[in-house]
């Protein structure tokens, strides 16, 4: 029971997340070409809904190991260039980006444990 609540609320996150990516990927491309990287809207919207399907998989018990370890690799570029605190100078911005990161980074280890546990 409660490895499913845990699951669940790991895979809430990333649905969450990835369905916000389909539906403002203008905003991500500008993020990204901040960080130098040029991509366009479809790539955006294809990887919220890569991390929508993923999230789903998450549940699903012998397609849980890649979905954990694709998502936890997801969450690499998409934390550093989505919340680069470092380089905020307004103290509310830089805390704000700075808990998101972190964030990003539990989920990072959820995922890996997931994926670690089988």
């Amino acid at each position: 029971m409660l490895r499913t609540l845990g699951l669940l609320a790991l895979g809430a996150e990333f649905f969450n997340g990835g369905l916000g990516q389909t539906k403002r990927a203008e905003h991500h491309v500008k993020q990204a070409e901040q960080a130098g990287l040029p991509v366009k809207p479809e790539f955006i919207r294809a990887c919220g809904w890569t991390m929508v399907g993923a999230s789903v998989a998450l549940q699903i018990p012998f397609l849980r190991r890649p979905a954990a370890l694709l998502l936890a690799a997801m969450l690499v570029p998409i934390t550093y260039i989505g919340h680069p605190f470092w380089k905020m100078e307004d103290a509310g911005e830089r805390r704000r980006h700075e808990t998101n990161f972190l964030k990003n980074v539990s989920m990072f280890g959820g995922a890996l444990f997931v994926a670690g546990s089988g």
